[in-house]
């Protein structure tokens, strides 16, 4: 790409939203980013990424087109994840999706 074409892109990240109240995990929270860019064309685009923070920790889980988009890709990677491992976790991306009741 050259610099030009990287000069021309623009990008802008911000939280969407937060779900620290939908978690029961002992602490943490999942917080959705909304980052919005404009690309070499000069469309305006977003992307959604959704994130698990423990508080010592902030590991992003989740890439979408939208908000529950992000979220269905993180519960299927942290269940992914888990699922082999001894070490028994809440998928807190699964409360926020039953919470939301989106059950795709």
């Amino acid at each position: 790409m050259s610099e030009e074409v990287k000069k021309e892109v623009q990008s802008k990240m911000e939280i969407y939203d937060t779900f620290d109240d939908l978690v029961t995990a002992p602490t943490g929270a999942v917080i959705i980013y909304k980052m919005m860019y404009v690309d070499t064309h000069g469309r305006e685009k977003d992307v959604y990424i959704a994130v698990f923070d423990d508080g010592d920790y902030t590991m992003p889980w989740g890439v979408g087109v939208d908000m529950v988009d992000a979220l269905q890709a993180a519960n299927r990677e942290f269940a992914y994840w888990y699922s082999s491992s001894p070490e028994k976790k809440r998928n807190p991306f699964a409360e926020i999706l039953k919470s939301l009741k989106c059950t795709h």
